[in-house]
């Protein structure tokens, strides 16, 4: 016996609504899978760098958190990239001030000013209540990487102006979302980031734990 068209289509209806609303719920709890793993990560590393571990070990954790760019977010397009940046951990000793002695190490995460509209990132630090900054020029090379041309150092007051364009870098983005970033240097280097206008405090904590380890 055949169905009636009209049963029969509404029957088809039912299997489509069905199938649609089971793949949505799928779907939804595959992202809400992939954030947990995601948050898990990001706490790890975190971990990791307060703790003082090893380079070699904070390194596979920063690792095993950019995996999660592909979900998305690692360019120059995203809107959270502009904006101020904690420093709380970086391969380079120099940067971080490890090579320096302590009364000339900041106490607090280096700043790092990100303005792609204006073109411009601004590098600075406090030391004995001293600002120390670089300020340069950046301009996108790829989609997640901005060419640096540094302009000028300052110490307090005092500033100076490089000649010639030999003080040059670039800086990728391999990890971004709402509270940190992740970027990679033209020179092997790592930085892990924090947004200053929400994750102060815990950068000020993480950054702590870390040079207690120096």
């Amino acid at each position: 016996m055949m169905m009636p068209p009209r049963f029969a289509f509404a029957c088809l209806a039912v299997l489509f609504v069905t199938a649609a609303t089971s793949g949505t719920k799928m779907c939804c709890e595959a992202f809400a899978f992939a954030d947990g793993l995601k948050d898990r990560a990001k706490a790890v590393l975190i971990e990791q760098v307060e703790s003082g571990a090893s380079n070699d070990d904070i390194f596979k954790a920063v690792r095993e958190v950019e995996k999660f760019s592909i979900l998305g977010g690692a360019n120059l397009q995203n809107p959270l990239l502009p904006g101020n940046w904690l420093m709380v951990w970086t391969t380079s000793n120099s940067i971080a001030g490890k090579t320096r002695p302590k009364a000339f190490q900041t106490n607090t995460p280096p700043e790092q000013l990100l303005d792609l509209e204006n073109g411009r990132a601004v590098n600075a630090e406090k030391v004995m209540g001293i600002r120390n900054a670089v300020r340069a020029d950046i301009s996108p090379l790829t989609k997640n990487k901005v060419k640096v041309q540094f302009r000028e150092f300052s110490v307090g007051p005092i500033s100076f102006k490089p000649e010639g364009d030999k003080f040059k870098a670039e800086l990728s983005v391999s990890y971004l979302d709402e509270d940190m970033r992740i970027s990679r240097g033209d020179k092997g280097n790592a930085f892990v980031l924090l947004r200053e206008s929400t994750q102060r405090e815990a950068a000020d904590r993480i950054w702590k734990g870390w040079k207690n380890s120096w």
